[in-house]
Formats: structure tokens, sequence, C-alpha cells
């Protein structure tokens, strides 16, 4: 069966061909095992081998052997790692981008991306996203909501609008926003 054309960036052969090539250069100190990158991406280990087979092939990541795992890391090096990166960043970054900005934050309960975003990454085709609209559901202050916005609009050069609200407001689901939230696709950021 052929994949569908991603409706995030139809540049990519597949969604798992873009997450995997994501999270690679958005960590490019990181070293990954394929079983690594086939649990946070959550894509099966033969699809994964077979992607990094490609990018190693190009010369995007670089390889060594320890035991008998791969440990796989991108070539910053590379030409073409620069462009990449700002693409991967644009498309399939902000999932990554913003876990790795509200990790360890005390408050954040819970944490999603809706809007165009969520839509176009939950294969509903469309308009490219022009921003990406984020809800962070417990206890946080405006300061640090505004903080991970700026940090993570300068990281996705494209503007990110957090709304805030409390667990008892997102579980009872009575206000006309949330209700309207909670209707579209949404896209749960990892809390590490």
């Amino acid at each position: 069966m052929k994949a569908k054309v991603p409706a995030l960036s139809p540049l990519f052969r597949s969604d798992s061909q873009a997450e995997i090539l994501t999270l690679i250069l958005l960590h490019p100190e990181t070293e990954y095992s394929l079983t690594d990158i086939s649990t946070l991406t959550e894509v099966n280990v033969a699809t994964v081998h077979k992607e990094i087979e490609r990018l190693a092939l190009l010369g995007i990541t670089s390889e060594r052997r320890v035991g008998k795992s791969r440990l796989v890391h991108a070539t910053v090096t590379h030409p073409l790692y620069q462009p990449l990166l700002a693409l991967v960043e644009h498309s399939y970054g902000p999932l990554i981008v913003l876990s790795d900005l509200i990790e360890g934050i005390p408050g954040i309960e819970e944490a999603y991306i809706f809007g165009s975003w969520a839509a176009r990454r939950a294969g509903r085709q469309g308009k490219p996203p022009a921003d990406i609209d984020v809800l962070l559901v417990g206890a946080l202050d405006y300061e640090a909501a505004d903080s991970i916005a700026e940090k993570a609009s300068a990281a996705l050069r494209m503007d990110v609008n957090i709304q805030r609200c409390s667990s008892e407001l997102w579980k009872k689901a009575e206000d006309p926003f949330i209700t309207t939230v909670k209707s579209q696709p949404l896209i749960e950021i990892p809390l590490m």
C-alpha cells in the first residue's frame, strides 16, 4: 500500500521519513540507535532502517558502531544540513521544538498543538500553516508562556500563539473556546 502524501509538507515521501529526519536534524549533538529513533518517532524499526540507509547514502547522517548497535547523528558539515534543517523546522519541527522548550517547566500538565498545523499533521489538506497554536493545560504564569512562545517563534521562524487553561476548565469543557479546540484535530506535545 502506498503511503499518502503528507499534508504538512508534500516534499517528503511520508510522515515517517519527515519525522525521522526532523528528530535527527533538530538534535545534531545526539546519537540515536535505530531503536531509539523508532521509539521516539513511533515508526517501525524496518522503516527507520530504510530511511537511515537513504540518509547515510546521501551523507546527511553519520554513524558509529558500538557492539551490534548503530548510533546515528546528523552530519552538520554536510552542505544540505542547514537547508534541510530549515525545511523540517518549519514543517515537522513544532512538536519537537515545543516539547524541548516545555520540558521540566513546573505547572504544565498537558500540552497540545491545535489549529491549522494540527489539522495538516492529522492529514487534512489545506494551505500550509502560517502560525502554530498551542494550548498549555495546568497552572502556568503568563511570563513563562510568553517566554516559551518567544523562543519557539524564533526557532521555528513563525508565530507561536500560546493559550493557557486550568486542568479543571480543560476537563469540564464547558468553555466555548475549549469545546471548539477539542472538536478539531489536537496533537499532544510529549512532556518528557
